[in-house]
């Protein structure tokens, strides 16, 4: 956990929250954004990506929401997505109804052929007068 200086994370109610739950807090400089990068990053990213579609019909709302969802719907360096990362599973994107992907065919589903020798005893079913007839 990064956070600053601030009185509410140096409490020792926080700091023994954080030793219960087994996080590691690292405390940065207040106003020095250069010491958490990563968050400053996603900053940057997004008001670029807001100033992009600033002049587009919509909410502010409306273009906020896409964007956080084009963001966790995009893949990271590890290969995963934010949404897989968090939630465990995919989230559809429109390309998923563009392109769906093509289910993946089962091995365990083929019936499995039978080895029968000559004269081994097997059972059959006979439909007679309606009736379904199971016999040796």
């Amino acid at each position: 956990l990064v956070s600053d200086n601030a009185t509410i994370f140096t409490s020792e109610v926080f700091k023994e929250y954080c030793r219960a739950r087994g996080i590691f807090q690292k405390l940065i400089a207040p106003g020095h954004p250069s010491t958490n990068g990563l968050a400053e990053r996603n900053v940057q990213t997004f008001k670029q990506r807001f100033a992009s579609i600033a002049s587009e019909p919509g909410s502010v709302h409306d273009k906020i929401q896409r964007i956080v969802f084009r963001h966790r719907a995009t893949p990271l360096a590890c290969g995963k997505t934010p949404a897989e990362l968090y939630l465990n599973r995919k989230i559809r994107i429109q390309l998923d109804a563009i392109f769906p992907a093509t289910p993946k065919k089962s091995h365990t589903t083929a019936p499995r052929a039978r080895r029968l020798s000559v004269g081994e005893r097997v059972q059959v079913r006979l439909y007679l007068n309606n009736k379904e007839v199971w016999q040796f």
